[in-house]
């Protein structure tokens, strides 16, 4: 591998982590903003974006573990492909749970010295494979939305979609504003997670191109 495919490889990395990552937070953080401060006509539709974003923001965050996980020597090819499915959220939360404490759990990234406290966190959350859901939901595209008005002020949003292997997908989400702020908070931590696993990467790989120059220099 030569130093400019290197450094190409990194320009990608960072922007990466700059922006794809980053988008759906930002986009929650918007809808949680401005959800309770609209027009009810339009909760519905916002209460589906969040999801939209929650449900990307744990896809992303599956694809930079299991590129860390089995090719960090390839990372910017595997992070260009399509996002992973509710299949391989599965196989990570189940290998997350797996591992013995954040060390190993970081061991297993190949990032030693990387983010113990977000390793740790990770490790700790419960009931991590129930965005499994979500994550079907979106496989293939934006999921039919019904709200279900069951009384004056309560609604369930139904969702139909097919997952990538064509298997009919369902889901029902109270419209609370609770709901709501948990999907607003599952959005900003896998978010955190991905950009600070990420982060630590690019800060390695930085330091490692820097040493081979000064010693070619």
């Amino acid at each position: 591998v030569t130093n400019q495919s290197q450094l190409e490889d990194l320009d990608f990395l960072r922007g990466y982590w700059e922006t794809t990552l980053w988008k759906p937070q930002i986009v929650a953080d918007n809808v949680l903003t401005g959800i309770y401060l609209a027009d009810a006509s339009y909760r519905a539709a916002l209460a589906t974006l969040m999801l939209q974003e929650c449900a990307e923001a744990a896809r992303r965050l599956c694809a930079v573990f299991l590129s860390l996980q089995n090719s960090r020597n390839n990372l910017s090819t595997c992070l260009k492909q399509t996002l992973p499915t509710a299949k391989d959220w599965e196989e990570m939360i189940n290998t997350v749970e797996a591992q013995a404490s954040p060390e190993k759990l970081l061991e297993l990234l190949g990032l030693e010295d990387g983010p113990l406290k977000t390793a740790e966190e990770f490790l700790n959350t419960p009931a991590l494979l129930r965005y499994a859901v979500p994550v079907s939901l979106y496989e293939r595209g934006p999921p039919t939305v019904i709200n279900n008005k069951t009384g004056a002020s309560d609604s369930m949003l139904k969702l139909y979609n097919s997952d990538s292997s064509d298997n009919p997908v369902t889901a029902t989400i109270p419209l609370e504003e609770e709901q709501v702020v948990a999907l607003g908070d599952a959005t900003g931590d896998f978010v955190t997670w991905a950009r600070d696993f990420l982060g630590t990467y690019i800060d390695g790989k930085e330091s490692q191109i820097t040493n081979q120059s000064e010693l070619q220099g």
